[in-house]
């Protein structure tokens, strides 16, 4: 690297005769050619980006489902909520939506065997989308699924099928005749 230095230029002439040059050559040490350059810039767009994702869900009927993500962008994207193909809308008694400085929570109260799926959330903004899903296996509660094998079995007053039934569910109850 060369460092030019501009000196005043008087048109005077050196000893060979020749023009004296306004502008003088200095090499600089190799410590200063060779200093890191750095530029500070502000992204001022970024497409949305899922830092923290959804996560699959296995959870037991009439419980509390509850999806959390964190997305990023800029500018700041708006997020919706699906059911499959279906945008979710709070309506306060089963779905909750909440947001709070980019992280987005889903609340699914109650829930039953309808609501079992594939749920998505999507994020747009004026540069990109991103789209991050997950599925919700909703589980039997152990004790309402004895009852009501015990029970059918109870319905059907068959020995042969009661045993095959209490056997194959994992009941705990003894039935007797």
């Amino acid at each position: 690297m060369k460092e030019i230095s501009s000196s005043t230029f008087n048109g005077s002439k050196t000893e060979t005769g020749s023009l004296c040059s306004p502008f003088q050559e200095r090499r600089l040490p190799y410590e200063e050619q060779h200093e890191d350059v750095k530029i500070d810039f502000e992204v001022t767009e970024m497409p949305p980006r899922f830092t923290t994702p959804l996560f699959d869900l296995e959870i037991l009927e009439n419980s509390e489902a509850v999806f959390e993500c964190t997305v990023t962008g800029s500018p700041t994207p708006q997020v919706q909520w699906f059911k499959e193909n279906t945008c979710i809308t709070t309506d306060g008694r089963s779905y909750l939506v909440a947001a709070e400085k980019g992280s987005h929570c889903l609340k699914i109260q109650n829930v039953g065997h309808s609501d079992s799926g594939t749920y998505r959330c999507k994020a747009v903004n004026s540069v990109g989308e991103a789209i991050c899903k997950s599925s919700l296996v909703i589980e039997m509660n152990e004790s309402e699924g004895a009852f009501y094998c015990c029970f059918f079995a109870l319905w059907l007053e068959c020995s042969i099928f009661s045993d095959f039934l209490l056997n194959s569910c994992n009941c705990e109850h003894v039935i007797n005749y």
